[in-house]
């Protein structure tokens, strides 16, 4: 009996290891949260609600800084199988008024995240205030299609950045030597990818005229280009000579 107890003992520690694990990924959320709730203070986010499993959760939550998104309904599923071989496969979607996101993703032990697919929308009216601060007004809607990324959390490098951003376009205003101006901007359409050392993002008119460039390098530096021509775009005028191309105006920041 004891012999055959033991050639059987792999059996018994897989079905013991298998219990665990589904014991685990069906543990209600509210009753992880209890235990996690006094670390979510550093958080960016006010979390409301918590509901689910670890492998099918659902949360709701808030951004204090912009509260004219209000609450967003966010939702994940963990693939159980991919959990068995190390890493986390899900997929997530945020969902609120005006506001819209649904990606796919993947984060293995090395602690690379892959982002396998991202796709949103933002009303601009969602982000007035941040932009209110700097005398700053845009109209129209955002758009994400297909994101493809992949960065390190540790290191916090990033490669394979790829995708695009669409702008409606619509009214915008902006302060001029103190003055404030107001323009129709067109659609604009934004394209993401990778020059050595650097993810870009090069925005141009739906003719493929370049108009803006930003930039984030691997040292957590990042910046913005802008060429006359965005000026030409908006009906104002550059009062020294320069031709389209020119880059007239160009900073750059410690990002991360």
């Amino acid at each position: 009996m004891f012999k055959a107890i033991w050639a059987a003992r792999w059996f018994v520690v897989l079905g013991v290891l298998t219990f665990i694990f589904v014991l685990v990924i069906n543990t209600p959320l509210h009753f992880v949260w209890r235990y996690v709730e006094p670390q979510a203070g550093r958080l960016p986010l006010k979390i409301e609600q918590v509901s689910g499993t670890l492998w099918d959760g659902r949360l709701r939550f808030a951004v204090p800084q912009l509260r004219d998104l209000g609450s967003l309904d966010a939702r994940w599923q963990l693939s159980p199988l991919a959990l068995l071989a190390g890493r986390a496969d899900f997929d997530l979607s945020v969902l609120g008024d005006g506001v819209r996101l649904k990606s796919a993703a993947r984060i293995g032990l090395d602690q690379q995240l892959q982002i396998l697919g991202a796709d949103g929308y933002l009303n601009a009216d969602k982000i007035q205030p941040l932009l209110t601060r700097n005398r700053v007004s845009v109209a129209g809607e955002f758009e994400l299609n297909r994101l493809l990324a992949s960065v390190n959390l540790q290191t916090r490098q990033f490669s394979d950045v790829s995708g695009r951003l669409v702008y409606s376009g619509g009214e915008v205003g902006f302060p001029v030597d103190n003055k404030p101006i107001r323009a129709t901007m067109p659609m604009l359409i934004g394209t993401l990818g990778m020059e050595p050392e650097k993810a870009v993002l090069n925005i141009e008119t739906t003719e493929g005229q370049a108009l803006i460039q930003g930039f984030m390098q691997q040292d957590g530096w990042g910046g913005i280009a802008i060429r006359r021509r965005f000026l030409d775009v908006l009906g104002q005028k550059w009062p020294a000579e320069a031709t389209e191309e020119t880059v007239i105006f160009e900073v750059s920041h410690k990002v991360l």
